[in-house]
C-alpha cells in the first residue's frame, strides 16, 4: 500500500488508535517520514 492510499482509508476507520496501527503497518520500518506522518495523524485525531 502506498503512503497516499492510507489517507483514503483513514475515513473508513473511526478509532484513532486503530488508524495509527493501520498506518504504521503500511510503512517501511526505515521510512521515518511515513512513521512521522502516522504519528501526526494520531495527534490530529486526538484533538
Amino acid at each position: 500500500m502506498k503512503n497516499f492510499e492510507f489517507q483514503d482509508k483513514q475515513f473508513q476507520i473511526s478509532d484513532p488508535i486503530e488508524s495509527y496501527f493501520e498506518c504504521i503497518t503500511t510503512c517501511d520500518i526505515r521510512d521515518g517520514r511515513c512513521i512521522s506522518r502516522c504519528v501526526e495523524i494520531l495527534k490530529q485525531n486526538d484533538n
